[in-house]
């Protein structure tokens, strides 16, 4: 019982006491002790007393109900509740004063039956929601299928319960469609399992595909790290020379099945790239061509020359930095995706050539203990848009000049977080221009950036990771080369 329901508890036996003493005492009183004063002081006194059983009783039944529940009732719950003691109250105070509740009854049982062949589908949606709430099978944050389409429920009351559909349409279901016909009920905080398919080359060994794919989903924040994750080949496509690999993954957050289906798709493509594994190919003839010359635009030393160079700041030559572009290989990741290097370059050196990566335990439990998560890449806002928040969130401290200032800053920084420090000195109170930078700079963990030389290790699980442990922001491409070439250019570039 919360302190307000014990105030208000508390204040109604107070008044009844009160009420009592002063129609009890002034019985042999010649003016208050008869008549219509005597009435109206026996009738306070009684409605006191009938609103403090009422208040009673209801915090007995619903503390009893909530602890063989383990759950606290619902605001249409107590509304039944209180309204059905407040009906039996009223019945036996009307009755104590002599009223002949019998025509009474009568009467409203033919208005009742009238009534109720009106509004017998908001009868019935009432009822239904009933149901719903006292079985609590449906509850707020959970998701049903609803003609087809997913529906997040946002609210419930007593006749229908609104959500909204992935696309952020409104969907008003009422409670009969929920309590009569069959509908999947996707719980917020229960895991759910979903399967994802993809192809696989039928001249690769398919257990490798199987583990280097497991650790890639598993890796996947939306994925529940408590339970394991299945790769398993089953099916062979003879039109693709391919092997059908079914992933089934577990996740508590339903609604963002088809997030995580792009997200198994996206690391399966970069798990390939970086372990040489080649795509089905469903041309016979090219197969052995595409496995030989696999992602050959992507290797090309012109390419990874000209990115040597701006990375290097020419401390190689032309020649050089097209000797280094042709003995090493590039490594793609995908955003949020840690940088566990493949085994055949076990030995070999990494040079960060292009995008930003950021360092992250180990071993991160915290979203699994709390619950939170960090945005994932393709939840992220993109340039523009935004350059375009942080100008509308710096024009509620300092008005309309926010957007020309940082027009004018945006012409000489280069990065987002420069442009938030300087747009950020146009506010004058210190205490929020440090909320401001909060709020537009979430990400504060150290960044590396291209240039850097990765080291790599083996960690607790085996794996070829890099020192210390790091995550990509957007994608990022390591150059991985033969040992002994980076570190001359780490020396030169240091000198």
């Amino acid at each position: 019982m919360t302190s307000i329901g014990r105030s208000a508890l508390l204040a109604a036996f107070i008044a009844a006491v009160v009420l009592w003493g002063i129609a009890l005492g002034t019985e042999s009183d010649p003016v208050l002790g008869v008549g219509m004063a005597h009435l109206a002081l026996t009738t306070l006194a009684i409605a006191a007393t009938a609103v403090l059983a009422v208040m009673t009783a209801g915090k007995l039944i619903l503390s009893l109900a909530g602890s063989l529940t383990g759950m606290p009732a619902t605001g249409f719950q107590r509304v039944i509740i209180y309204g059905l003691l407040t009906f039996a109250a009223t019945f036996a105070t009307l009755q104590y004063f002599g009223f002949n509740l019998s025509a009474v009854l009568t009467t409203s049982a033919i208005v009742t039956a009238a009534v109720g062949f009106a509004m017998q589908p908001t009868l019935s949606s009432m009822i239904g929601g009933l149901a719903l709430h006292a079985d609590r099978a449906l509850r707020i944050g959970d998701c049903v299928t609803y003609e087809g389409d997913l529906v997040r429920i946002d609210s419930m009351n007593w006749r229908a319960a609104s959500g909204r559909r992935p696309d952020g349409k409104l969907v008003v279901i009422p409670n009969t469609k929920l309590a009569d016909a069959s509908v999947e009920v996707f719980h917020h905080d229960r895991a759910h399992r979903l399967e994802v398919n993809f192809l696989g080359p039928i001249k690769h060994p398919p257990q490798a595909i199987c583990d280097l794919v497991r650790d890639a989903v598993s890796d996947l924040a939306l994925v529940e790290k408590g339970r394991a994750v299945g790769i398993a080949p089953v099916a062979f496509d003879a039109a693709q020379e391919a092997i059908r690999f079914r992933t089934q993954y577990w996740t508590r957050n339903y609604w963002s099945r088809s997030l995580i289906e792009g997200e198994i798709v996206r690391r399966v493509w970069y798990v390939f790239q970086r372990n040489r594994i080649p795509f089905p190919n469903p041309n016979p003839c090219a197969f052995a061509s595409a496995a030989r010359n696999h992602q050959s635009p992507l290797d090309d030393p012109e390419q990874m020359a000209t990115g040597l160079a701006r990375v290097l700041h020419g401390n190689y030559s032309d020649e050089e930095a097209h000797e280094l572009a042709r003995q090493s290989r590039l490594l793609l990741f995908a955003p949020d995706e840690r940088l566990i290097m493949p085994e055949w370059s076990n030995g070999w050196e990494y040079l960060l050539l292009r995008g930003e990566a950021y360092e992250v335990p180990e071993f991160d439990l915290t979203p699994e203990i709390s619950g939170a998560r960090k945005p994932l890449g393709v939840e992220r806002l993109g340039p523009t848009a935004a350059i375009t928040r942080l100008a509308d969130e710096l024009s509620l401290l300092i008005g309309p000049y926010a957007k020309l200032a940082v027009i004018r800053v945006g012409d000489r920084t280069e990065t987002f977080e420069q442009l938030c420090r300087e747009v950020a000195l146009e506010i004058p109170d210190e205490s929020a221009r440090a909320g401001f930078l909060k709020k537009m700079l979430t990400e504060t963990a150290h960044r590396w950036r291209p240039g850097a030389i990765v080291p790599a290790r083996r960690n607790a699980s085996g794996q070829l990771a890099s020192e210390p442990s790091l995550r990509a922001y957007g994608e990022v491409a390591l150059l991985a080369a033969p040992a002994g070439l980076l570190r001359s250019s780490q020396r030169l570039a240091a000198e």
